[in-house]
């Protein structure tokens, strides 16, 4: 007999997951503009999106492509960073 999951884990590893990612897309869309580009580009493709996982995936993008233009809405509205 399996294991039953534990959801409550699973959705917590899921989300810390979802907010590393953003993370590091931020990183890297900093050094990088075009990043952000790219990536939506592959999201926006129907192919990429024509199954469960990629469908999955572009909602994921999507989510957090919106927080990456709100924090970059709010640096901006902070006059930037200090240091750059």
């Amino acid at each position: 007999m399996t294991p039953t999951p534990d959801f409550a884990d699973l959705e917590q590893r899921t989300l810390a997951t979802e907010r590393l990612l953003g993370t590091l897309i931020a990183l890297l869309s900093a050094r990088d503009p075009r990043l952000l580009e790219g990536l939506q580009a592959v999201f926006a493709n129907p192919d990429f999106a024509s199954d469960d996982a990629g469908r999955a995936a572009s909602e994921t993008w999507r989510r957090i492509r919106s927080e990456l233009m709100d924090t970059s809405g709010l640096i901006k509205s902070l006059g930037g960073l200090s240091g750059n």
